[in-house]
């Protein structure tokens, strides 16, 4: 069963807001493992968001480094 909204896990759905809030777009697309994406509309850059990360926390960093990095 597949959630659609909001990441399972706090730290990365926290990360994926504090994304959408600098102005990047957040798609889901539940393939695989992959929860979704974060996309730069600028530059088209983007990251991959999985599911069930080994470190949500550390997934979570990778997010707000994409964030840090793309902020045009």
């Amino acid at each position: 069963m597949v959630s659609w909204g909001r990441h399972p896990k706090k730290e990365v759905a926290e990360a994926l807001e504090r994304a959408e809030k600098a102005g990047l777009f957040v798609k889901e697309i539940h393939k695989g493992h992959r929860w979704g994406e974060v996309t730069c509309g600028r530059c088209n850059a983007n990251r991959a968001i999985f599911s069930t990360p080994q470190s949500p926390g550390n997934h979570a960093k990778q997010i707000d480094r994409f964030t840090a990095r793309h902020w045009h």
